[in-house]
């Protein structure tokens, strides 16, 4: 009589075996949901800043994105808490409570960074009613909560108020800010 099956043991050792390739494969599987959802970040990101642009030569009117904590821009670099996209009637690149919001676009998990530079040094990106910005050409980084800036992102937002990721023009793994130095988490 023949019968089939497994003993103990060799399920167990079916197991282990499974278990121990399984935790050779979780660094770079890791890796690669840290690079989609970097991605996915930046992406939604430009696609906020295509709207705010299109809003405003749809409207014929200022549109504003700026860092936020609820309905109110922060004066600050960091865009991790929030960005708010409102019509900025008045032109100063805080929101008023009488000015309409176009966009939110929720906070970044715990560790996640999101920083603005600019030429002028303004904390927001305003877009004019033709489209362009405000002389703000600027950048916008993307740090995972890793830290690791081979799965960081760079979106740079020319005079013309149009998005364009960066990449790694040198072949190091890290894309390029704007001013061309590598981007540092």
């Amino acid at each position: 009589m023949h019968r089939c099956g497994f003993t103990l043991l060799e399920l167990l050792i079916v197991l282990a075996i499974a278990i121990s390739l399984g935790y050779l494969a979780y660094p770079p599987f890791s890796q690669l949901l840290e690079r989609i959802q970097s991605t996915s970040r930046i992406n939604g990101l430009a696609g906020l800043v295509r709207f705010a642009r299109q809003t405003a030569i749809t409207r014929h009117q200022w549109v504003t994105l700026c860092p936020a904590l609820g309905e109110s821009c922060t004066r600050s670099q960091d865009w991790s808490t929030g960005i708010l996209c409102f019509a900025d009637d008045n032109r100063d690149g805080a929101r008023q409570p009488d000015e309409p919001i176009l966009a939110y676009q929720n906070p970044l998990e715990p560790g996640e960074r999101l920083t603005w530079r600019s030429f002028r040094q303004r904390y927001y990106l305003q877009f004019r009613a033709e489209g362009y910005t405000n002389w703000q050409n600027g950048s916008f980084a993307y740090c995972p909560a890793s830290g690791d800036a081979r799965n960081g992102k760079v979106l740079i937002i020319n005079i013309q108020g149009r998005p364009a990721t960066a990449a790694d023009l040198d072949g190091d793994g890290i894309v390029e800010q704007a001013s061309g130095e590598p981007l540092a988490c």
